[in-house]
């Protein structure tokens, strides 16, 4: 489910992020991109009642020279609620079975994104957001959570650069990536419909990352974009 939910949420933001109208190429295109993202992931049983939510929340900016710097925010959640002592699915809807292993009866299961920030600093020491998600239940009802998730950093920072240089033919690019992640800690308040948890998230993670592109395309090659996946 995280990976699911941090490639669905990534790819989102990157859509959003790239949309930019391509035109004729320039004889060197620059581009930045940072990108900050936290996952938390709660998990508690209280009674027969198994509570899981997932939380995915992200912030980015590009920017091309020349040009004007784009933001985005991005933030999901999917929370399930499921009957750990029945042993056969049971909704007021009808039965079903519950999704992604969540074991027993699902009694309740929602899911949805918005365009909400995550705010942090340069060096991870925490991050947060709050925000009112509309959503839809497993019927496809409308609904909506309420999320607010804080991160905190336990542990150093860890910095990372990758570089790479190629030559694809119809011009040259060069790339460095920046990562920086630290171990921290989450906590969380949702509610939706009824049901709401509150607490230290089971597991946590927080990162950043500063991302560097030069293209620089061969004497009369106009379609040349391989920093974003531009035709060429």
């Amino acid at each position: 489910m995280r990976r699911l939910m941090g490639a669905a949420l990534a790819a989102g933001l990157l859509a959003v992020l790239s949309a930019v109208p391509a035109g004729a190429a320039q004889p060197r295109i620059y581009h930045t991109i940072t990108s900050s993202h936290g996952f938390a992931f709660v998990d508690r049983t209280e009674g027969c009642e198994r509570i899981e939510v997932f939380v995915s929340s992200s912030f980015g900016s590009y920017a091309g020279q020349p040009g004007p710097v784009n933001k985005q925010g991005l933030t999901g959640v999917f929370v399930r609620v499921t009957d750990v002592c029945a042993t056969e699915p049971s909704m007021s809807a009808g039965p079903r079975p519950a999704a992604g292993g969540g074991g027993g009866g699902l009694l309740f299961e929602a899911e949805g994104q918005n365009q909400a920030r995550l705010v942090t600093d340069n060096r991870l020491r925490g991050a947060g957001v709050s925000t009112a998600i509309p959503a839809t239940d497993s019927n496809g009802d409308p609904l909506t959570v309420h999320l607010t998730a804080t991160w905190r950093a336990t542990g150093p920072l860890t910095h990372t650069t990758t570089n790479t240089h190629a030559n694809l033919g119809a011009g040259n690019v060069s790339s460095t990536a920046n990562e920086l992640e630290r171990p921290v800690a989450a906590q969380m308040t949702v509610s939706a419909a009824g049901y709401e948890v509150s607490g230290h998230a089971a597991e946590a993670t927080l990162t950043q990352s500063k991302f560097r592109c030069v293209e620089v395309p061969r004497p009369g090659v106009e379609e040349f974009y391989p920093c974003f996946g531009f035709p060429g």
